[in-house]
């Protein structure tokens, strides 16, 4: 009896969602899960505890849950940017020399979570705050995916930008994307 009316159900709902989408002018596109859109205007996004950075402003924005380390997400296709504040009690990098004992405390760290990385760069930066930039290749949902992450340490702290993104596209992603959002981040 039970499986009867299952059936029934299921039958019902696929010949509603048929009918439905038979209504209009013609099929629903599916949400594009291909190329993320390189759109390099900015949507001004503003930290809830100070700062702000320019996502792309054609890609989806979602602000992290209140009070969590995710500060905002904004994904377009296979293309993500995340931004997470992480409070940190122990002294912050200052020093070019802190900087090289955190870059290579960073780089163990990623290896250690994913043995399979694969390290294209690791630069010290200045942005004005001292920072740590960690590019790469990783394999995420089966695929392989650029990777940029940002971490830069500032008032207490640790602020990390992720830009990852479809590595056929990684010249493009990088200079029209990861660049100029990376650039607007401003601290406070």
């Amino acid at each position: 009896m039970i499986s009867a009316v299952r059936r029934v159900l299921l039958t019902s709902a696929l010949v509603l969602s048929t009918g439905v989408a038979a209504c209009g002018a013609g099929p629903t596109p599916e949400p594009s899960v291909g190329r993320p859109a390189l759109d390099p205007s900015g949507e001004p996004f503003a930290f809830p505890t100070g700062g702000s950075i320019d996502m792309p402003a054609s890609w989806t924005i979602t602000a992290g849950p209140a009070g969590g380390p995710e500060v905002v997400r904004a994904t377009s296709g296979q293309g993500a940017i995340t931004v997470w504040r992480y409070p940190r009690t122990e002294p912050l990098p200052v020093t070019r020399r802190d900087l090289r004992n955190t870059r290579r405390s960073l780089r163990a760290a990623v290896k250690a979570r994913d043995p399979d990385f694969k390290f294209t760069s690791a630069l010290l930066r200045r942005l004005p705050e001292p920072g740590i930039e960690i590019a790469g290749v990783a394999k995420i949902a089966g695929a392989n995916r650029s990777v940029r992450s940002l971490h830069v340490y500032a008032n207490a702290t640790e602020t990390v930008v992720d830009c990852i993104g479809p590595l056929g596209d990684a010249a493009a992603y990088t200079e029209t994307i990861c660049g100029p959002v990376i650039r607007s981040l401003k601290l406070s």
